[in-house]
């Protein structure tokens, strides 16, 4: 009779280095927010007039982040179901979660910037839209047990660390 020993590899580091990535990219974001923000407050702040091109562009970016990002992450998480190894497969996750979480950035930041030439509060509200998908996606447990389709026993040693 085999017992299986339980693996001496502790998982807690690597969760919570995803968590911290994501942490950080949303700190990253509200700051440069918070700073264009004070920034704009000044009177004799010059705005681009035609904001049109700008609106497309913020609109388009957010739209092709959100769905680029979501079909890179489900390509890494089905990638990493076919790992052998537990390492293997928080490695892979790691990488599909920041993948994702940069493809939400990158039209974060760019409405920030149009905010700032422009001075429109458009930009400020799919800032927000942004945000608030990227408060969603942040990185669970549950939500990693769940992409991963870990078992129970996986599942445990992920919570044991």
């Amino acid at each position: 009779m085999q017992y299986r020993q339980r693996s001496q590899v502790n998982f807690k580091p690597s969760i919570k280095t995803i968590k911290i990535i994501h942490m950080a990219l949303l700190a990253g974001q509200c700051i440069f927010a918070g700073a264009v923000l004070f920034l704009r407050q000044k009177k004799d702040q010059q705005s681009i007039t035609d904001q049109s091109v700008f609106l497309i562009v913020a609109v388009a970016l957010a739209a092709i982040g959100f769905f680029v990002g979501n079909l890179l992450y489900k390509q890494m998480v089905a990638k990493a179901l076919t790992k052998e190894t537990f390492t293997e497969k928080i490695a892979t996750y790691q990488s599909g979660m920041i993948i994702r979480c940069a493809s939400a950035e990158g039209p974060a930041l760019f409405n920030i910037v149009c905010f700032f030439l422009t001075g429109n509060y458009i930009f400020m509200g799919i800032l927000a839209v942004l945000l608030a998908y990227f408060l969603s996606i942040r990185p669970t447990l549950d939500g990693i047990a769940d992409a991963l389709q870990l078992t129970y026993e996986e599942k445990a040693e992920l919570e044991r660390g």
